[in-house]
């Protein structure tokens, strides 16, 4: 049983149904929900993709490329993203790059529109997802909460039992897609301590003028409007993810937790950095602007006998550099292959649990970095720099290499356990000494050298990097060895860096494919 309706609980109900495991997909709310959690990465394509080849989920294939999306899912609503913006304010003075872009960073994510990242609008992509499930034969349902039932003297040892709205069940192993709720602590998940705590004001808008190049500027890979973005401030940091249809999902994250009513923080937030005033004088929101404190949370375990939870039920941090839908997908297809010859024995739940607690704490090492240094943007680069080595390095040997016997999705998140372990670490460190030895932004070079493929740092580049493949083929031997491979292999693949245009699966005989050959006949048309 899955207790979640969002983007991951519907998407592995659909991957353990087409396995043939009995699925239960419950969800507390009905569709469409608004949630947060919008920004998609190049980790999170690739996962969809694997996922889409594996079941012939030819929907997950559309959502993967902003292009696809757009042509095929055109009711699903989503937005362009083609990288990440970062931009250092001062309180009272419009923005300014700085000397040779000092205070803007810029780091591409794709070499074009067609294949982009997207930013989800959630409560269509959800609500699609769901009733994606529900059409492929998943009993989905909705307005359903769930409550654990404890057994008197029961270690832990038989079924969890359940009540689900107005019935009672047990479940040979209940997952946790809910995120953040109080199911995890009703299964013996406890409270871990935290070491980054923050508070969150935020809606979604409508007439937010873009922030755009201005004269003097240096060049740009892309049009920055479309693009994570993110204001570096005294008080934390705002983001800004822009929508196909002109809307924008924008909140501040702040080192405090809010202190006055939600929309008057918002407008005094704004007043206090002219640039970002300026973009909001016409807006308008489209939901009440909301608040919340104690935005990061974590469990003390990730799995038990008969449970486990999916990334954001257990552990949430910050959604600087959009980690949280990549990191679900990949703990989404582990879940599918833990659950492939039925509920997986204390072993294997074990192995989940170590990795998901590994990935959390590394994720966290690199999110406490990046608010020690803001909002200077020179210290900032230290961690920015090791989060885009880190995920760059993933997504061209996801590509170029052929995928591991267990395949890419029992590879820690991010390198969390292998030697980029070491580099968090060290980052972490080196961020919270005072007065030692130098700053994080010097040391940074050499120590991301192993896994920088793709160019950073290179001071002719003004600190906006694009996705350039003539310059990579360029430096072919450099990525070649990086990867473990001679540099004529490496030319012979250069095409797989770029996705089909449409999805093609030899479909598996058996259970599986004729899963599959159902699954299209039970498709809803698309509009």
């Amino acid at each position: 049983m899955i207790a979640g309706g969002g983007f991951a609980g519907s998407i592995l109900a659909r991957a353990l149904h087409a396995e043939g495991r009995d699925v239960l997909l419950l969800e507390r709310g009905r569709h469409p929900r608004f949630a947060l959690g919008e920004s998609s990465t190049p980790l999170a394509n690739l996962a969809l993709e694997r996922l889409a080849v594996r079941y012939g989920f030819d929907d997950l294939w559309d959502l993967a490329a902003h292009g696809r999306w757009r042509r095929r899912l055109p009711e699903v609503g989503r937005g362009l993203k083609r990288g990440f913006c970062f931009y250092q304010h001062e309180p009272g003075e419009a923005f300014s790059p700085g000397p040779s872009s000092s205070r803007r960073l810029v780091v591409a994510a794709s070499p074009d529109d067609d294949a982009a990242d997207n930013q989800w609008l959630r409560a269509d992509v959800d609500r699609f997802l769901f009733e994606r499930a529900r059409a492929e034969g998943v009993d989905c349902r909705e307005e359903t909460p769930v409550e654990v039932i404890p057994v008197p003297g029961d270690p832990g040892g038989g079924p969890v039992r359940l009540r689900a709205g107005d019935r009672t069940v047990e479940a040979g192993l209940l997952i946790d897609a809910t995120g953040g709720s109080p199911l995890a602590a009703s299964l013996g998940a406890g409270e871990a301590s935290l070491r980054l705590r923050t508070g969150l004001v935020y809606s979604h808008f409508a007439g937010v003028a873009p922030f755009e190049r201005a004269e003097g500027w240096p060049d740009s890979p892309f049009p920055e409007r479309w693009s994570a973005s993110h204001h570096l401030l005294e008080e934390g940091w705002m983001y800004q993810l822009r929508f196909d249809d002109g809307s924008m999902s924008a909140g501040f994250l702040l080192t405090g937790d809010p202190v006055d009513e939600a929309g008057t923080m918002f407008a005094s937030l704004l007043d206090r950095y002219p640039s970002l005033a300026l973009q909001f004088a016409d807006s308008t929101p489209l939901r009440p602007v909301a608040s919340r404190s104690a935005v990061a949370y974590r469990r003390d375990r990730a799995a038990g006998r008969g449970w486990l939870l999916l990334p954001h039920s257990y552990a949430f941090a910050d959604p600087m550099f959009s980690t949280g839908i990549a990191w679900s997908l990949l703990a989404a297809e582990r879940v599918a292959d833990l659950c492939r010859k039925g509920v997986p024995a204390d072993g294997p739940l074990e192995r989940y649990r170590r990795l998901l607690a590994a990935e959390a704490d590394h994720i966290d090492r690199l999110l406490v970095a990046a608010y020690r240094a803001m909002p200077d943007m020179e210290r900032f680069a230290a961690p920015a720099m090791v989060y885009f080595a880190a995920a760059s390095f993933d997504e061209l040997r996801q590509r170029l290499l052929d995928p591991p016997t267990e395949g890419w999705c029992w590879q820690g998140f991010l390198g969390a356990d292998d030697g980029r372990c070491r580099l968090f670490q060290e980052l972490d460190e080196r961020s919270a000494a005072e007065g030692g030895n130098g700053s994080p932004a010097e040391w940074v070079g050499p120590a991301i050298e192993r896994w920088n493929l793709i160019g950073l740092l290179d001071p002719r580049r003004c600190n906006a990097y694009p996705v350039d493949l003539e310059d990579m083929e360029r430096r072919a031997a450099q990525v070649a060895a990086g990867l473990g491979l001679d540099a004529a292999t490496l030319r012979r693949r250069w095409p797989r860096l770029r996705s089909p245009d449409q999805l093609s699966v030899r479909r598996p005989s058996g259970r599986q494919g004729a899963g599959a050959a159902k699954r299209r006949a039970r498709a809803p048309a698309r509009r």
